[in-house]
């Protein structure tokens, strides 16, 4: 057993490995033995495999980054076999800091979210493309005897694309301008995280960018921070310029 961080992992015989995932036939043996094989090769970065979950993982610092696998409801025994996966960075501190001050922070306050979005949108570099879509996070696991390469091919593109956009989206600094803030489904939880590390000027910035990034939203966004202005709790649930302009007002204003 070796251990990095907090994550531990087991040196696996690679050829059993590949044989299990070759004989597997029930969808949900594949996605498990699939998550296995991913965190094995990525080991040595220092993620493991979490099986109820079905999530691969790792801690760096006070983050955990996350590939969340998700098999598809279409799947079937002798049919399609496909996953879906999906990023996320969290910060249990973040969590507390939430609950410690309910008043400046959207709901639910009990999460841990930093910022996550599915996996395609940060392949782009192991692509030759800055960006990537959304399907390209999508593995194929339909024939046996190309499960080993697909997944190759997957954690090929980890490495290239999806490690750089962890780092990026684990450090305040990066985060506001990068694939990862621009592309989250909770665009609210990264300007708390700033809020949290006492970055009040990367807040403004945040905001801002994403404001810009949403042309024609003017009316959307007075709305949100009159809201706020008037001190009443962030209703926008939905509606995330509204929710945005909000937040913004609220950490700014009342900084912690």
């Amino acid at each position: 057993m070796i251990e990095l961080g907090a994550c531990r992992w087991w040196l696996t015989d690679r050829v059993a490995l590949d044989q299990e995932l070759l004989a597997a036939r029930r969808p949900r043996d594949v996605v498990d033995v699939a998550g296995r094989w991913i965190a094995e090769a990525l080991g040595e970065n220092g993620f493991c495999w979490l099986v109820k979950s079905r999530i691969v993982q790792r801690q760096v610092g006070g983050v955990v980054q996350q590939v969340a696998l998700q098999g598809s409801s279409y799947n079937r025994v002798g049919g399609l076999i496909s996953i879906s996966t999906y990023l996320a960075v969290r910060d249990p501190a973040v969590r507390t800091w939430r609950l410690a001050h309910p008043h400046v922070v959207a709901e639910p306050a009990d999460r841990d979210l930093v910022c996550g979005h599915l996996l395609g949108y940060a392949s782009g570099r192991a692509n030759g493309y800055l960006y990537g879509d959304a399907q390209d996070g999508d593995i194929d696991l339909t024939d046996p005897a190309q499960r080993v390469g697909h997944l190759e091919r997957f954690v090929a593109m980890m490495r290239e694309g999806v490690l750089p956009w962890f780092a990026e989206a684990s450090d305040p600094d990066s985060i506001v301008g990068s694939r990862a803030g621009d592309y989250t489904v909770d665009p609210v939880a990264v300007l708390e995280w700033l809020a949290f590390h006492g970055r009040i000027d990367l807040v403004h910035s945040y905001a801002e960018r994403y404001r810009a990034r949403h042309p024609g939203t003017e009316q959307r966004w007075a709305d949100g921070t009159a809201a706020a202005d008037e001190g009443r709790p962030c209703p926008f649930t939905g509606d995330s310029i509204r929710a945005m302009a909000w937040s913004a007002t609220m950490l700014t204003t009342n900084p912690r």
